[in-house]
């Protein structure tokens, strides 16, 4: 019984630069493509590229396609394998493959960004957590214990968090499974495909990150396109495979009915303008592109321009958001420690 290998799962966008750049090289160098891609996939240490690499060679070497040997092993996205298909077709694969690391390694610079800009906060948040927790279960029981030796009683607020801290450590074999069943639970409920819509559809008109979302679409959308473009692939499937690369089902819906409108004679401006998607001076901006016969470049130059302003309202949300927990960690802890010192201090005064 023959053995058929498993897809590889989708790779990193960093691995996918590296080895999009790796396979230029090899083409550029005038090595065959298969050899190449073994030598390649001999120099790393990454397991999962290394296996990509091998099979990518093995499916060369039985003079498959490239293009048809990604599609095979999986781990490719589908508009990566239809760009080398048009490179394999034009005859200049080695630019398309050097498109594709250019892009994969800025798809991977905006991911970080956007992971660090919201990793940062929650880790703020548990650390939050995690101090006022220690309070209440380790510091609040020692001043009760110190008022009770000296006639006094903590004030209400001081002994409702007491009695909460007590709560959570006598039943945290209960609390604690079922909160990770409830996470579990949401996470699973927000990848259902009618809730993922719904939140697309929330990021595009919540008043604070609207804006932000709407010019990470743009840059998105714009360096997938310019990079498609560039490599040869005509306008109406460069819509169409740029609106997987948006990372909104939302965004892509209306990508779609662009590219009918472009597919039936219609204006592609009009048409991306009537998204209510992207701000009217990209449409303009690619337009006057279009008219000069550089939409490409202009889709790449535009591209850079909205990346520069997501790295700008990445970095302020980041510094509005961290002295806002850090001053609010500070309300409540001081809360914390003046209900239970100020009688403690009225105690001694009275002693005294």
């Amino acid at each position: 019984m023959v053995r058929i290998p498993r897809p590889v799962r989708l790779l990193p966008a960093a691995d996918l630069s590296w080895m999009c750049g790796q396979a230029a090289l090899v083409l550029r160098a005038g090595i065959p493509l298969g050899e190449g891609l073994s030598m390649v996939a001999a120099s790393t240490s990454d397991r999962r590229a290394a296996d990509a690499l091998d099979r990518l060679a093995a499916g060369v070497s039985d003079r498959k396609a490239l293009s048809a040997a990604m599609a095979e092993i999986g781990g490719f996205p589908s508009y990566s394998v239809d760009m080398v298909k048009v490179g394999e077709y034009t005859g200049n694969l080695d630019k398309v493959l050097e498109n594709l690391s250019d892009y994969f390694e800025k798809e991977d610079h905006i991911r970080k960004r956007l992971r660090g800009a919201l990793v940062y906060p929650a880790v703020l948040l548990a650390m939050m957590a995690a101090i006022i927790l220690m309070l209440v279960v380790e510091v609040l029981p020692v001043f009760r214990n110190i008022l009770a030796s000296l006639g006094g009683t903590l004030p209400g607020f001081s002994a409702f968090l007491l009695d909460a801290g007590a709560w959570l450590v006598d039943f945290a074999w209960i609390w604690i499974p079922v909160l990770a069943l409830l996470v579990a639970a949401c996470v699973l409920f927000f990848r259902l495909p009618s809730m993922r819509r719904s939140s697309d559809a929330l990021r595009l008109k919540l008043p604070f990150f609207q804006g932000l979302y709407r010019r990470l679409h743009a840059a998105r959308f714009s360096l997938a396109m310019g990079y498609l473009l560039g490599s040869g692939v005509g306008l109406e499937e460069s819509i169409r495979l740029s609106s997987s690369v948006v990372g909104n089902s939302v965004v892509s819906e209306r990508l779609e009915v662009c590219r009918r409108i472009v597919a039936a004679g219609g204006d592609p401006f009009d048409a991306l303008g009537a998204t209510k998607i992207f701000p009217p001076l990209f449409v303009h901006m690619l337009a006057l592109g279009n008219r000069t016969g550089e939409l490409d470049s202009v889709m790449r130059r535009v591209s850079r321009l909205y990346e520069e302003e997501v790295d700008a309202s990445l970095r302020r949300i980041t510094g509005i958001v961290e002295p806002l927990l850090v001053t609010l960690l500070s309300i409540v802890v001081g809360s914390i420690l003046l209900s239970v010192m100020l009688p403690l201090i009225g105690i001694m005064s009275s002693i005294g």
